[in-house]
């Protein structure tokens, strides 16, 4: 290399005596670990001293003192190689045709300034993309350069960098160096003329120019005190959305019709925030909650009621959930404590009434005459039945709305979901209806101790976790905790979920843990599903109320109980109270108190169950299974791995007479690299005979019996280099 101490380059002696230290000037600081780069050089080129070139043998030997930057397989690294691996590269799909890599060295400056959320975006990338970084959209230049102006220039060849001020000047009418960022930010705030096009390429990807936001806040002019806010500055949203948090705060003190009038008003204003550039970059949460409370407006805007218990359960699981899900989702789009406070103003308004009366309303229907309104035939549905090929998945209070978010969730993937519903058991708490909904409920009986767990009938032991599962595995189920999948040949119970203990120690923040719950169960019915299951029935205990603010108390003295909990008592004997009182599920002759509307026993709580009301006592029972028209596994390549020129490819449903091969075109007999294998036991061994094949960009394929094409996979011969 040539001698350059001010760009740190240099013959191999200069960069010894750098890492040594021993040159008075441009000393190294103290604990910067130095980086040797040698264009050109590949590892075998300094692998063995005695034969490295002469004007390398100084810097061989740091090879043992130091770490070689290769693949993981010892090899030197290549420039597609980095980018698409997943240990110690970018793991970024890039594909493997000649034409993209030819077009990748082309772009390898251009590429250098790419942010990696827009790689990440655009992958597989191909040989398009490489090509556009060459001659790239002007928009898109632009915005790269406002991003990092000093980074962008530094990046470009003198010729292209003129280019660009050119440009800048002829179309845009700015000058970069002359006029700076802060004038080009001002004109793209604007979004007049030509920059009309440049804001739009914003829009579609704000994240992809990370340093843009702040630049517009300052290059954002003085405007008039009544001009009206734009989408274009950072400061007007921030202004909106302080308008909209005053006015939200203020709907506490507005009647719920009032509070729905003013919903829609303030919809009306601030909707179309939701469509700004802000709102995709997270800056505008209130308007995205607004959205939501204006779908609790709608769901609450007639109470929720009905004669019988029957009918209560109809409408709400046909339509008055979307109430209870609003008002979680509303919670759901804000964190900051301000946002959280006005976001559950206006919840506490326009949910607490209709909350209460849905409660009311059901507890008149079921109090008349517990035994009879509560349990007729068939509106108390038995525990699901399972028989071969049935998986039963308990989640502990999976409340009907996110019951059937579960639903919409499952769908999207492709399954088939039968969704019905069934009365929890009396109370609605853990001890008395999860042993309500097991398949061995007609092995268990009340027991006389204090407390609200049954016992088993022929032993007397009560019923705790290690005893349930001792039961179910005496009936014939498997009890597959953690990930384990099981014999999907027999019938098997599994749990998952702690949406009742996240709620009770957490209040409201249940709203953010919930999206996390369910993404669990989706993925376990998945897993089960694959492994074999023919369905899986998800089962629950009980719902549970949230008010944003906390429940109404009730009073209930503690010397009239023998447990008392958040919305339930079991009452001593004799013991006389105002309270509402229900006989406990399993034994009728124990009295429980049940807490009037939505109140509690127990102040300051928002999160609680154990009552009656319609989010308590309506669970969903959910049935999944695989479409019928999917019920035959299809034909995939899972994995292709490389020991040199041989390769095993793993693959699933693969049936008989069916073959593997490697090729360079899929659907090319002819362009063939290898004798096609049998597979056996979902795998199949190929061997590429040709050395010079090594690197080639090709597919493993997997042939049904008749050669037709039923499965193909992007591979490398030889792997990854």
């Amino acid at each position: 290399m040539p001698y350059a101490p001010a760009q740190r380059t240099g013959p191999a002696y200069w960069l010894r005596c750098m890492i040594a230290a021993t040159l008075p000037q441009d000393v190294l600081p103290a604990g910067v670990v130095p980086i040797i780069y040698l264009p050109g050089i590949s590892r075998a080129d300094i692998r063995a001293i005695e034969e490295c070139p002469k004007p390398l043998q100084p810097l061989a030997e740091l090879q043992y003192r130091g770490v070689l930057w290769t693949h993981k397989n010892g090899r030197d690294w290549t420039v597609a190689g980095f980018l698409q691996s997943a240990d110690g590269g970018l793991g970024i799909a890039v594909s493997g045709d000649a034409a993209t890599r030819e077009a990748l060295e082309r772009a390898l400056l251009k590429l250098a300034y790419e942010p990696l959320a827009r790689l990440k975006k655009e992958a597989p990338l191909k040989a398009a993309f490489f090509d556009e970084l060459l001659n790239p959209d002007q928009a898109r230049r632009l915005l790269l350069w406002l991003n990092d102006p000093e980074g962008y220039s530094h990046g470009l060849a003198p010729a292209e960098w003129y280019s660009f001020c050119d440009l800048c000047k002829r179309k845009y009418g700015f000058h970069p160096v002359d006029d700076g960022a802060l004038t080009a930010a001002e004109r793209l705030g604007a979004a007049q003329g030509a920059w009309a096009t440049v804001w739009a390429r914003y829009n579609e990807n704000p994240e992809g120019y990370p340093n843009l936001p702040a630049l517009l806040r300052r290059a954002r002019p003085q405007l008039a005190l009544f001009d009206a806010r734009q989408p274009y500055w950072p400061q007007d949203t921030e202004a909106a959305e302080g308008d909209l948090r005053a006015a939200l705060l203020a709907l506490a003190a507005a009647s719920p019709a009032a509070a729905r009038r003013g919903i829609a008003h303030l919809e009306a204003e601030h909707g179309p925030r939701r469509g700004w550039i802000w709102a995709k970059l997270g800056q505008a949460p209130l308007a995205k909650a607004l959205q939501r409370l204006v779908t609790l407006t709608q769901a609450t805007e007639k109470p929720l009621s009905g004669a019988t218990v029957g009918d209560i359960a109809t409408a709400y699981t046909q339509k008055g959930w979307q109430a209870d899900a609003a008002a979680l989702d509303a919670l759901a789009a804000v964190e900051a404590a301000e946002d959280v406070a006005a976001v559950k103003s206006a919840i506490a308004t326009l949910y607490r009434s209709w909350l209460e009366g849905a409660a009311t309303a059901l507890q008149t229907a079921v109090l008349g005459n517990p035994a009879a309104n509560y349990a007729p035939d068939g509106l108390n549905r038995p525990p699901p039945a399972a028989d071969a090929g049935t998986c039963i998945l308990f989640s502990d209070a999976l409340r009907f709305d996110a019951g059937m978010k579960l639903v919409a969730a499952l769908e999207r993937r492709g399954l088939s979901c039968a969704t019905g519903w069934r009365l929890a058991a009396l109370p609605t708490v853990t001890p008395t209806a999860k042993p309500a909904v097991s398949p061995v409920a007609g092995l268990m009986t009340g027991s006389r101790e204090p407390g609200l767990t049954p016992v088993v009938e022929a032993t007397g032991a009560s019923s705790t976790v290690a005893v349930l599962r001792k039961l179910l595995e005496g009936a014939g189920f498997q009890i597959l905790t953690g990930d384990a999948l099981g014999d999907p040949h027999g019938m098997a119970w599994t749990e998952l979920g702690a949406i009742d203990q996240y709620g009770h120690e957490h209040g409201w923040k249940v709203a953010h843990h919930l999206a996390g719950e369910l993404r669990s169960l989706e993925r376990r019915i998945e897993a089960l599903l694959g492994h074999g299951w023919q369905r899986v029935i998800v089962v629950t205990d009980h719902g549970w109320l949230l008010l944003p603010g906390g429940l109404p108390k009730v009073e209930l003295p503690q010397h009239l109980t023998v447990l008392r909990k958040g919305r339930c008592a079991v009452l001593k004997t004799n013991a006389q109270t105002d309270q509402h009182t229900v006989p406990w599920h399993w034994d009728k002759d124990v009295r429980i108190a049940v807490a009037s509307g939505i109140a509690c026993y127990e102040a300051g709580k928002e999160y609680e169950h154990g009552g009656i009301s319609p989010q308590e006592c309506i669970v969903p029972v959910i049935t999944v299974s695989k479409p019928v028209a999917a019920a035959a596994q299809e034909v995939a390549v899972t994995g292709v791995t490389w020991k040199g020129l041989r390769c095993t490819v793993n693959m699933t449903g693969a049936g008989a007479g069916m073959t593997a091969d490697i090729r360079t075109k899929a659907g090319n007999a002819a362009t063939s690299l290898a004798a096609p294998k049998p597979i056996e036991t979902g795998a199949a061994s190929l061997l590429v005979p040709d050395d010079d094949q090594l690197e080639t960009a090709a597919f493993a394929v997997v042939l049904a019996a008749d050669g037709s094409l039923a499965a193909q996979m992007p591979t490398t011969v030889g792997g990854q280099m």
